[in-house]
């Protein structure tokens, strides 16, 4: 694997750094985008469409973005895998880290030649060695050339004498000129490039809603202050390139699914989404599909409320928290009680024991004896029952 760089990481285009970044996710080998651009650096432009075909396929084996690399050279995928396993990989990003790229030939040079007159003298002796000499204020004074793939060393600053009982302070963040950009990511700003639109409608087909979305492009871009960003931000990104119905469109799809899936249950909806249940709650406001949110919610609040299906009320009874979600624990439990407290009235001269009893109810109205005894011990209903019988 050749270990010599033929670009920066920060020249690795964004659009190519993301989609090697999501395949080394789908491939369970999750890396940062610093990595993922510093993998790349090994790779020339031209190397770029292939990495594209490479990770437009779903992959077959766990490969993180050195990996990826190793296969666009041309080493089996198999023996990547078994590479990125051993942790070969991991050297390799060590050996590569402080590497420069080659740079190109230097720009000749124009000299004045001048004809030399040869004088009869001494013999020319040894040169004499330079004393050593210290730095020259312009050289103090110079900026600090940062290599490719080094980050900025921390300043750690020394308290001034006769201070230290002062208590510290929480001073604001930089902002401006002076602000700290991490390098490993990319301005937020080039998204609003015609460009970009490409970059954000394939990112857009991997993510289910804007907050996911928001996720995905913190770990590659940073905004113009350097500061998170938010999903404020991600929806100016999406009016920019009329995308903002696409995934509006998306979202009331995906979360109305997740709603059904989980019975009208808000709190599983959210999570089966990737949700909170206040993120789940401000989303279903922004789409305005509050109406549709309350039908689904309604007809699975009728279907446990029903008489009808003894069998299900039953199960739902020890599910406390699906009937909170829904807004009818107290209600559901003092219907289910006179319902049972109906049936346990019907059969309570012909049934001598609890065993008795509860099989006779399980055989008559085709219920789960054990589901039926705890519901009976649960709603208090055996108690007066066995009272009645001494």
């Amino acid at each position: 694997m050749d270990l010599q760089r033929k670009r920066l990481p920060e020249d690795v285009p964004t659009p190519v750094a993301v989609a090697v970044a999501d395949f080394c996710r789908r491939a369970k080998a999750p890396a940062s985008p610093g990595l993922v651009r510093d993998a790349l650096a090994l790779l020339d432009d031209d190397d770029d469409p292939r990495v594209r075909q490479l990770t437009d396929a779903e992959p077959t084996a766990r490969l993180g973005p050195f990996a990826v690399v190793d296969v666009i050279l041309g080493t089996k995928a198999s023996v990547a895998a078994e590479r990125e396993q051993t942790g070969y990989y991991e050297e390799v990003r060590k050996a590569t880290r402080d590497r420069k790229p080659p740079k190109g030939p230097a720009a000749p040079v124009l000299t004045t030649a001048k004809k030399a007159i040869a004088l009869p003298g001494p013999a020319p002796s040894a040169p004499r060695e330079k004393k050593a000499r210290g730095q020259s204020l312009q050289e103090k004074i110079a900026p600090h050339k940062r290599r490719a793939g080094e980050f900025d060393r921390e300043v750690h600053t020394q308290a001034l004498p006769g201070t230290h009982f002062l208590p510290k302070r929480n001073l604001p963040a930089p902002r401006g000129r002076f602000t700290t950009v991490d390098p490993s990511r990319a301005s937020f700003e080039t998204l609003f490039r015609p460009e970009g639109k490409e970059t954000v409608e394939s990112l857009i087909e991997q993510v289910p809603h804007r907050i996911a979305l928001l996720r995905t492009l913190e770990q590659g871009y940073v905004s113009k202050r350097g500061e998170d960003l938010s999903v404020g931000d991600v929806e100016d990104v999406l009016e920019e390139h009329s995308l903002f119905e696409v995934i509006e469109k998306k979202e009331r799809e995906g979360l109305l699914a997740a709603l059904i899936d989980s019975k009208g249950s808000l709190s599983r909806a959210s999570h089966a989404f990737g949700l909170t249940t206040e993120e789940l709650e401000k989303l279903i406001g922004a789409l305005g599909v509050t109406s549709e949110v309350e039908q689904v919610r309604d007809r699975y609040t009728k279907e446990a409320l029903s008489s009808e299906n003894l069998g299900l009320r039953l199960e739902l009874l020890f599910r406390g928290r699906y009937l909170e979600d829904l807004g009818i624990e107290k209600k559901f439990q003092q219907q289910l009680t006179r319902q049972l407290a109906a049936l346990v009235e019907e059969v309570k001269d012909a049934a001598t024991t609890v065993p008795t009893l509860v099989d006779m109810l399980s055989r008559q109205y085709a219920l789960h004896a054990e589901s039926l005894r705890r519901a009976l011990e649960k709603l208090g209903l055996l108690e007066p029952w066995l009272k009645d019988k001494r």
